[in-house]
């Protein structure tokens, strides 16, 4: 399918999706049915959990809470109630959650940003523009520990919840449930010019050890399932009363100071190291422009903190995909979303400063009307005065999106990278409408523009899917050229034209002779790759069983059948190619896992059959175990058994991870990463503390070393010595957040 065609089929599918629309659009939403008054107080509460302040006997709680997991529909087992107050600089929530066997609920998270969705918690939604697309989520689980996330056009992935709201919780555990207070300030959030102000509101409370998500409003299953429905800010009910607030200055300055010091062996032939010492300044700066558009500015940006990136092995002839983990290209990060994620982005943050220095920086996002905009313009080079000589490297973004009409939304983004040898620009569009709970409708096109013509070509997507909880299917097209070479953006395969189709059915189960298994998953998928050449150049057909347990429990049994043609060899490892040719091979896996909120929790997986000609097996183990809300420890080990037919084709690649946590509170928390692999041969540990000594500031503690395990055949200066160091480095950087 030539491209040109591809921007026909996208408009009239568009103009199909608005017909679709208009047939649907007198559906009563949520927010037509589902209203709470939020009752103005000049007598602030004191956010302690305790819930004996006078102001809240005063406010007749919200108590209808519906379930959309395990049943549907079903009233919650366990009784909530929500009480939600406002002074002229906070939003103030009030929860109690009753509970029969309060000694069972699950709390052990204590690490701000970490793993709430293993303990009893509650998200708070808020759509502050009641546009139906977007909205900022809140969760607290039951010790008062946050996390929040913003959600763009009803989607929310796990990379979602990266940004950092300074917002107060505290929590109670009684006899009878737990309580939860949460003060959130309102120059926390963005929302329109006026006097009165309504928000779209969802509450959902998740009852862990019984699997069981209760919402407010009741929101189905054919939003996504019970995690995605959480996106579902159609949905969402309204909050009203809201008048006369203080927006503050909405000013947040944010410096930061770091000294460390970093040993170095030159090479593994050196028994001499280098050492280097640091000392810098540096900070980022947030200004409210207006009451919807914000201003993100950094300066001599570090990012020393950052976790690590968990190793992995790559056995393809494709780009490996590592997710971005720096807090200011995380903020508001699905606004700049364009491209199919992980695979053909327009824009990938991390390409930022892959290679320089970060020298300074600005962002602006926000709402203007209809419109949902962002801006980013970034220096890097090797030192600032660099920068200052106009010899840095310009990095620039722009996305624009906007509503058509409920759900349904239009953009374009626009990327420049240039220094003084040339420039790569990229020029999008894009389309999605969501309709019939989470069936979708999507497009989007990019056009690379580049000083050398290899690097410039186009690339879209088209894909259609029709869904509910139950049943659904979807068919898809992919145009990657062969040139396709965004710089500021990831492609994982060019030269391709990929048609894909699938579909699934999820049967609920109620079977008195089984009363532990809940649903069946079924979902097959077939994929057809070939090149801009109309050649053959990959097959993949998949089948999928699943079966989900009452306590998330899961067992899954898979089975692929794929084609790849090799127009050319390629070095799986240095010493080891695989030949050109035509290759088929079947494979079956079996995986299975236990609910990871229990104290100790396991998943395993097998998987063997055949591999360009040879054989592979597969196996990975990872166990986990809760020891209290102050220790958690994860381990996993990954194996695989190479053997094909060329020489040095038998080899086997095996990682190996442990993660511990410590917590001793919820300002006060470390983690350590230690990683090793055997084709580097690399023991990599990352030790990271982190004490939030302010809501917003913290005090990081660094401390990385790498060793490289020699093995018994290397010719080392010194064969008898098994561990080498290469890198040690340790680091220390104070941040402090000041708000005006």
């Amino acid at each position: 399918m030539k491209i040109s065609a591809f921007v026909s089929l996208l408009l009239s599918l568009t103009t199909a999706s608005v017909a679709v629309y208009a047939q649907n659009s007198t559906t009563e939403s949520n927010s037509d049915r589902f209203k709470v008054r939020a009752t103005f107080t000049e007598n602030a509460p004191n956010i302690d959990g305790k819930l004996n302040d006078p102001l809240w006997s005063t406010i007749q709680p919200v108590t209808h809470f519906t379930q959309i997991w395990p049943d549907e529909g079903e009233l919650a087992t366990e009784e909530s109630e929500v009480r939600i107050a406002y002074d002229r600089d906070h939003l103030y929530f009030a929860f109690t959650f009753f509970d029969k066997n309060p000694e069972l609920i699950r709390a052990k998270n204590l690490e701000r940003g970490g793993r709430n969705d293993r303990d009893d918690h509650v998200f708070i939604g808020l759509d502050t523009y009641q546009d139906g697309r977007n909205a900022y989520l809140f969760e607290v689980n039951a010790l008062g520990t946050q996390d929040d996330a913003y959600i763009t056009d009803e989607t929310m992935t796990f990379d979602s919840f990266s940004w950092d709201a300074v917002y107060r919780s505290e929590t109670r555990i009684t006899d009878k449930g737990w309580t939860l207070e949460v003060s959130i300030p309102f120059r926390q959030l963005r929302f329109p010019e006026g006097d009165d102000i309504d928000f779209g509101l969802m509450i959902a409370r998740m009852i862990n050890r019984k699997n069981e998500r209760v919402l407010w409003p009741p929101i189905g299953l054919e939003h996504g399932g019970s995690f995605r429905a959480l996106a579902a800010v159609s949905q969402y009910g309204e909050l009203t009363g809201i008048k006369n607030i203080r927006r503050g200055k909405n000013i947040e300055i944010k410096p930061y100071v770091i000294s460390g010091a970093q040993e170095v062996r030159p090479d593994l032939e050196s028994e001499a190291t280098d050492i280097e010492y640091t000392y810098d300044i540096g900070g980022d700066f947030k200004y409210g422009i207006t009451s919807n558009l914000t201003l993100d500015m950094t300066v001599n940006t570090d990012f020393a903190q950052v976790e690590a990136d968990d190793v992995q092995l790559n056995l393809t002839r494709f780009s490996l995909f590592f997710p971005e983990k720096r807090e200011f290209f995380l903020e508001r990060a699905g606004l700049f979303d364009h491209g199919n994620r992980r695979s053909t982005q327009t824009f990938f943050s991390r390409r930022i400063g892959l290679n320089e220095q970060i020298l300074a920086g600005a962002r602006l996002t926000g709402q203007a009307g209809k419109f949902s905009v962002g801006a980013l313009n970034i220096e890097t080079g090797d030192e600032m005065a660099e920068f200052l000589g106009s010899r840095s490297t310009n990095n620039t973004v722009a996305r624009l999106r906007t509503d058509l009409f409920p759900r349904a939304t239009v953009g374009t983004i626009f990327t420049n990278l240039e220094d003084e040898t040339g420039y790569n620009r990229a020029l999008g569009f894009d389309a999605q409408y969501r309709f019939w709970g989470s069936s979708e409708f999507s497009a989007w096109y990019t056009n690379v523009w580049d000083d050398d013509p290899a690097h410039a070509d186009e690339a879209g997507h088209l894909s259609f899917s029709l869904r509910n909880d139950l049943y659904g299917g979807e068919a898809e097209f992919n145009s990657v050229g062969a040139n396709y070479n965004p710089a500021l953006g990831f492609v994982q395969r060019r030269d391709m034209r990929q048609y894909k189709g699938g579909g699934f059915f999820n049967p609920t189960v109620n079977w008195d002779a089984v009363p532990f298994i809940r649903r069946f998953n079924f979902r097959s998928s077939y994929d057809y790759i070939e090149g801009q050449d109309g050649q053959k150049q990959s097959t993949k057909l998949v089948g999928m069983s699943r079966i989900e347990f009452n306590r998330r429990d899961r067992f899954q049994l898979i089975y692929a059948r794929q084609f790849e043609r090799l127009t050319e060899p390629f070095n799986i490892r240095p010493n080891v190619q695989i030949a050109a040719g035509d290759y088929t091979f079947n494979r079956i896996r079996l995986r299975g896992e236990t609910d990871s909120s229990r104290r100790t929790y396991f998943t395993g997986q097998f998987a063997f059959g055949e591999f360009f000609g040879g054989d592979r097996y597969d196996w990975e183990a990872e166990i986990g175990f809760r020891q209290s809300k102050h220790l958690q420890m994860e381990g996993s080990v990954k194996h695989s058994d190479i053997k094909l037919p060329v020489d040095n084709g038998h080899f086997d690649a095996t990682t190996i991870s442990l993660s511990v946590l410590g917590a001793v509170n919820r300002k006060l928390f470390a983690k350590a990463l230690l990683q090793y692999d055997n084709f580097s041969r690399d023991f990599n540990t990352n030790i990271r503390i982190d004490w939030i000594h302010t809501p917003g500031s913290d005090l990081f503690l660094v401390f990385n070393t790498s060793y490289h395990l020699a093995g018994d055949n290397e010719d080392l200066f010194d064969p008898r010595k098994k561990y080498l160091m290469n890198s040690q480095a340790a680091i220390v950087k104070l941040t402090y957040l000041i708000s005006l």
